[in-house]
């Protein structure tokens, strides 16, 4: 059935240069040493840390934070090459929700359950420095 739209699929470059800012370079930084830094202020412990919280508060504390949680909900995301699952997940003190790939057998678990970071061992200051998210 025709439904009057057009999909048109193209690639287009975008050329952008990204500039962290002190927030933003404060998560990448701990990263690259493995650690999880989150920013607080009135209220709010947002990870990874940004300047703002979602109520626009200003976040102008840098924090660290285990790298342990507890798993609140879990996907798998099926269009994916090996369908990875993904886990949003609860660090201690935190007010915002992490999102990572969950793996070593954490794809199974409920949530409730508790994971931890599995920290790669050449990192370069990126979110991808986790490699996943195991059981605790």
């Amino acid at each position: 059935m025709d439904d009057g739209h057009l999909i048109f699929e193209q690639q287009i470059s975008l050329p952008y240069s990204y500039t962290a800012g002190a927030a933003q370079r404060a998560a990448l930084t701990g990263l690259l040493a493995g650690e999880i830094v989150a920013s607080r202020g009135r209220g709010h412990t947002v990870v990874p840390a940004r300047p703002f919280a979602p109520d626009g508060t200003a976040l102008r504390e840098m924090v660290r934070l285990p790298d342990e949680g507890v798993l609140e909900a879990v996907t798998t995301a099926e269009h994916l090459p090996g369908a990875p699952a993904f886990g949003l997940i609860r660090l201690p003190d935190a007010t915002t929700l992490l999102f990572h790939r969950l793996g070593g057998g954490a794809e199974a678990l409920s949530p409730g359950a508790r994971v931890r970071a599995v920290w790669r061992a050449d990192r370069d200051g990126s979110i991808l420095d986790i490699e996943h998210f195991a059981p605790a």
